[in-house]
């Protein structure tokens, strides 16, 4: 309910005025539903889309509301997936939000190459399914030239199919209609086409002709009673016949005339209109204009300035609301930032680059905001081919299915990109609301929330043979992070399922788990866990085909030769442990001011199974109740360093707990107050044996460092053991019921390296420097007067660089450039 109360406030801040206030009432049903249809939009930027096998893939995930377009980090996680050419998943990251921002990066196999896809998204965004998520297709180049590995062949089409698309949904008799159709091939990507409509007596009515991604339009008049087709010919020379649909002589459909400036909206039918028509126009959910269509209208124009640019959905709904025709078209509206970029430095090797970078709003005021920025060697980096994030924001995110390459659309040079636009919106329909259930008060079903946290779920079980599915409730599922000294716990239900939630581990954390029940660790329970469960991402973007010669292949292979063996690309390796025993030198505090210690080996031979158990087996311990003295003292309790913050030993006055460093210094409060005994036996009492390295005493009068308020009662230091240490324990020994789970985790930051040159010493260093990428940056945060001051040095290649800035401002205006340095 929580978040449902979140999204009411996130939705109404974003909420967009309406341009067309005519009848305020109607507004009112849609406006209600979008506290339900708050949903996100991503656009991964990498430094590049061409790699080599080994390369470190840098990522910048902008993540938007859906209808305002302005960032959003609601969801905690982004999760950017690598898929080979056939589909397999070869890598996962999960990228954490920090400041708003989602940044990382994704290693390359050493032994990868062919055509992979990089696949983005929420969890959330998996409540409208994978269409919705992120996808772009990227290249890579194996090491060895002579390596077969994914060899693109040559393209051969051995079937083609084109569907048709009438204008408005339906064919009319008598009236001219206009009919978009799309041809594609056997392999999923387009084939262009041309070929002729024919009539029942085989009479030619139309000719077809493709403009882009073998889409394109036709228009005829439908005479009553007849049935029409299309013979298509592709480039190869086949030949196919095609039906049209029938025509429907009941259906009112919506015809669009679009103009620069203007367009007109026509309602088209045979039969009179039905009553209780209405008109709606909407663009990215946001409804702009609804009012009755009155049957004696003629048309309706509507002026693009004002409207907001993007995919505009029209729709003709009828008393009760249901849709009888839909119609897309795209309104270029400023939707983009103004952005001006000034390059300066002396074109040499190793010196210092300057890129002065400034963004406006529309209106031309300092736009605020961050973006990403790429540099990369124009001879070694072709220039990016993949979806611009103007693209993929205002076209592909709004269509249904895979748009092959969308930025041929916003292209100027290209004279039929309007028409082919057109014919696009036309046969792609769209996907992102239903918004005739959303005005019949239908509420779409939200299987996933957004993503707080991580979560650990599972069921706890009962072993024997009695009562094995009753009193489960009255145990709780206990979670320890020995690595970090953290430690959870969650109630279980009746049906003995529990959630633990609430926590932020980076990958490759170890988490135990195990059943606790009212008097300590339970022997006949055990847990089993659900596993991490991900959506399936659907079809994969494919790549067009190649031409054989490859130069910049051949220019990057040139460049990690002449590196040797001072390769700077970045190259991430699993972590490796090098284990070495020896007497440390400058031990921490709490094993060189102690008096007594106790090591694994002797904790083990104690038989003991927590450490209470081995507590109470020392002489001078005594333990009653939730009370514990040690030579008629309370103790207090360290875990790896840090005082035990799940006690309630060192309490300020005003309630909170006060927390101290290792040098004795409060973090919280310089006041403490002692309490002489405990509410409850502090938790780590209860871990298992199996996850201690050491214990040891350390005398009160070496207890200051901890806190000039600590009593000289003296402390119980627990060291815990290491990941590796307690992975390889755990195979060594018994943790009875505990189970042992590694989960995926948010990916630990890392900076781009970019060398320095500052003097000509640094510059007369012999070590190589062939970067491919020059220089990266995931977050350029714009100042006030809307500027940043980019500096970077050039590599040892002489070649021009491409720079590329993606991002989205405050206010949901595109942020897009490119310069070449």
């Amino acid at each position: 309910m929580m978040i449902y109360n979140f999204l009411f406030v996130l939705i109404f801040l974003f909420q967009a005025s309406c341009v067309f206030a005519q009848e305020k009432e109607s507004f009112t049903p849609l406006c209600e539903q979008n506290v339900f249809l708050f949903q996100e939009k991503l656009y991964l930027h990498t430094d590049r889309d061409r790699y080599l096998a080994g390369d470190t893939v840098w990522l910048r995930a902008h993540c938007v509301d859906a209808r305002s377009h302005r960032p959003v980090a609601e969801s905690r996680y982004v999760y950017v997936e690598l898929h080979d050419g056939e589909g397999r998943l070869a890598r996962r990251v999960k990228l954490l939000a920090r400041d708003g921002r989602y940044a990382g990066y994704l290693p390359l196999p050493a032994d990868a190459g062919g055509d992979y896809a990089l696949v983005a998204y929420t969890l959330f965004m998996a409540n409208q399914g994978c269409d919705y998520f992120f996808k772009k297709p990227i290249s890579v180049a194996p090491l060895r030239p002579d390596t077969k590995v994914g060899a693109r062949t040559e393209r051969r089409i051995g079937a083609f199919d084109v569907q048709f698309f009438p204008e408005g949904g339906y064919l009319i008799d008598d009236i001219r209609c206009r009919v978009a159709f799309k041809a594609l091939a056997d392999d999923g990507l387009s084939v262009e086409v041309v070929g002729v409509i024919r009539n029942a007596r085989g009479e030619v009515v139309d000719s077809i002709r493709s403009l882009h991604a073998g889409m394109g339009c036709a228009a005829f008049t439908p005479r009553d009673g007849e049935r029409y087709y299309a013979e298509c010919s592709i480039p190869s020379g086949q030949t196919r016949r095609f039906e049209l649909p029938a025509a429907d002589n009941d259906a009112c459909v919506l015809r669009v005339l679009s103009e620069e400036e203007r367009f007109t909206v026509q309602v088209l039918a045979r039969r009179p209109l039905p009553e209780g028509l209405s008109l709606a126009l909407l663009c990215r959910g946001n409804l702009l204009y609804r009012e009755a269509w009155e049957p004696q209208r003629p048309a309706l124009v509507f002026e693009r300035e004002g409207i907001p640019g993007g995919v505009l959905q029209l729709l003709l709904l009828d008393a009760e609301g249901n849709a009888l025709s839909e119609r897309l078209l795209f309104n270029r509206n400023e939707e983009r930032a103004r952005v001006s970029l000034a390059a300066a430095g002396e074109r040499a090797p190793r010196r210092k680059q300057t890129l002065t970078v400034e963004v406006r709003n529309p209106d031309g005021s300092p736009a605020e905001g961050d973006f990403s920025l790429a540099v990369t060697d124009r001879a070694a980096v072709p220039r990016p081919e993949g979806a611009s994030i103007c693209a993929t924001l205002l076209l592909t995110s709004e269509l249904r299915g895979y748009i092959e390459d969308p930025d041929w659309y916003f292209d100027s040079a290209h004279a039929a990109a309007e028409t082919a636009l057109d014919a696009l919106l036309m046969t792609q329909g769209w996907r992102r609301y239903d918004v005739p259930a959303l005005l019949r008060g239908e509420r779409p079903a939200l299987h996933y929330p957004l993503e707080a946290g991580q979560e650990i779920a599972g069921r706890i079980n009962k072993g024997g043979i009695w009562n094995r599915k009753h009193g489960l409730d009255r145990y709780e599922v206990q979670l320890l992070a020995p690595q970090w000294g953290y430690v959870t716990s969650a109630p279980v239900a009746e049906d003995g399922t529990f959630a633990l939630n609430g926590f932020d581990f980076p990958d490759s954390t170890t988490f135990v788990l195990r059943p606790v029940g009212r008097n300590g660790p339970q022997r006949n329970a055990y847990i089993t866990l659900t596993r991490d469960s991900f959506p399936e991402v659907g079809e994969l973007p494919k790549r067009m085909s190649e031409p054989e010669e490859k130069p910049y292949e051949a220019q990057a292979r040139e460049y990690v030769a002449r590196r040797g063996s001072t390769d700077l690309r970045n190259v991430t390796i699993d972590t490796v442990f090098v284990v070495h025993h020896r007497r440390d030198e400058n031990p921490e505090p709490e094993h060189r001011l102690a008096s007594h210690s106790w090591n694994e080996q002797q904790i083990k031979d104690s038989g003991s199974e927590t450490i209470l158990d081995f507590l109470q087996r020392l002489p001078g311990v005594y333990v009653r109740g939730s009370h514990i003295w040690y030579h008629d003292k309370v103790p207090a309790f360290l875990i790896n360093g840090h005082l035990d913050e799940s006690i309630a030993m060192l309490e300020n006055p005003m309630g909170g707990i006060n927390y101290f460093n290792k040098t004795g210094q409060n973090i919280k409060s310089r006041k403490i107050i002692y309490a002489d005994d405990y509410e409850s036996l502090p938790t780590c009492l209860f871990y298992p044996l199996a996850l201690v390295k050491s214990i040891e005493f350390i005398p009160g009068g070496n207890s200051v460092i901890w806190g000039p308020g600590l009593p000289n009662n003296g402390i119980f230091s627990i060291t815990l053991k290491k990941s590796y240490e307690l992975e390889r324990s755990f195979l060594d020994e018994s943790f009875n019921n505990s189970t042992l789970i590694s989960p995926i985790g948010y990916q630990t930051p890392s900076e781009f390296y970019s060398p320095s040159y500052p003097t000509i010493v640094h510059r007369l260093v012999n070590t190589p420097d062939y970067r491919l990428t020059i220089y990266w940056n995931s977050q350029l945060e714009l100042n006030k007067r809307g500027q940043v001051l980019v500096e970077f040095y050039s590599s040892d290649t002489s070649s021009k660089y491409d720079a590329v800035i993606y991002g989205v401002t405050k206010d949901g205006k595109i942020i897009q450039s490119s310069l070449e340095l």
